[in-house]
């Protein structure tokens, strides 16, 4: 969701203390905001000087070709198309950019195999991954912490919105390597939540004990719930999504309350960008 974020808070700075709304200002905010970006366009439809005085915008559309919200990460397109924004015209005139009412708005985001790979084999990944603590794939071996280390992780977007994900597993106590290969569905269920379905794991060649299977299920489809972005508060509901031979494509409706912007929060919001 780290797109989302960085789009958003450009989008909370179009519009300048005195009101002045531009494209290229606000192309540029947003470029300062991403690791990097291929083609960026900018298209805002503007109201009366007075409206745009008082903190208002009609509407605001962001197309994007070859994106990097964070470095090694590339989305082959991401848009974003706001309903009218609306900005708190006290807060405006003091230099502060404060939402006065909800912003509303749709994303859509295109993320090629390719792409996803190279991520996963980025060393950003590498350090994510070791820092993740698994214990064995027993009881008994559950107990002992660090036991495994992840390495190399790969996916392959399969037909019928099915995935394959290869992983190695190295066993620091025995000296060994696991081979995991994991095939899966995926499917949106209560416009909230990605749901990996009907699952397959491989070990060694070998399939898995379903129990192990369940398990590592359940894990993974808590971590896919859009729910756990409400506590900041930012709702977002998927419209649409695809999985492809190549690409995975997604359509979301996203909503920011208001107290996302406010001084405090936008503050720890910007820190967390740097």
């Amino acid at each position: 969701m780290e797109l989302l974020t960085v789009l958003l808070s450009g989008l909370l700075l179009l519009i300048s203390p005195v009101g002045i709304v531009l494209d290229q200002v606000a192309e540029n905010a947003i470029r300062s905001r991403l690791s990097g970006v291929e083609s960026l366009d900018v298209r805002i439809d503007n109201g009366s000087s007075l409206q745009l005085l008082q903190g208002r915008v009609d509407r605001v559309r962001i197309a994007g070709r070859g994106v990097l919200p964070v470095p090694g990460l590339r989305l082959a397109v991401a848009e974003l198309e706001t309903d009218p924004i609306d900005l708190e015209f006290k807060s405006l005139r003091q230099g502060q950019v404060v939402l006065d009412q909800p912003l509303q708005g749709a994303v859509r985001l295109v993320l090629t195999e390719a792409d996803l790979n190279t991520f996963l084999a980025s060393p950003a990944v590498a350090e994510r991954l070791s820092q993740i603590r698994i214990g064995g794939l027993n009881a008994a071996q559950a107990r002992e912490r660090d036991r495994y280390r992840i390495n190399n992780p790969s996916i392959q977007f399969l037909a019928s919105d099915r995935l394959k994900i290869t992983v190695e597993l190295e066993d620091l106590v025995q000296s060994e390597t696991l081979f995991l290969e994991a095939e899966t569905g995926l499917m949106i269920t209560a416009g909230d939540r990605l749901t990996l379905t009907k699952p397959t794991l491989i070990v060694n060649g070998q399939p898995a004990p379903q129990r192990l299977v369940d398990t590592l299920l359940g894990a993974v489809n808590e971590r896919l719930s859009l729910q756990q972005l409400d506590r900041r508060g930012l709702t977002a509901r998927v419209i649409d999504f695809a999985l492809q031979d190549e690409a995975l494509e997604l359509a979301l409706w996203i909503r920011v309350d208001p107290s996302v912007t406010a001084p405090a929060v936008a503050a720890a919001g910007a820190a967390d960008l740097e």
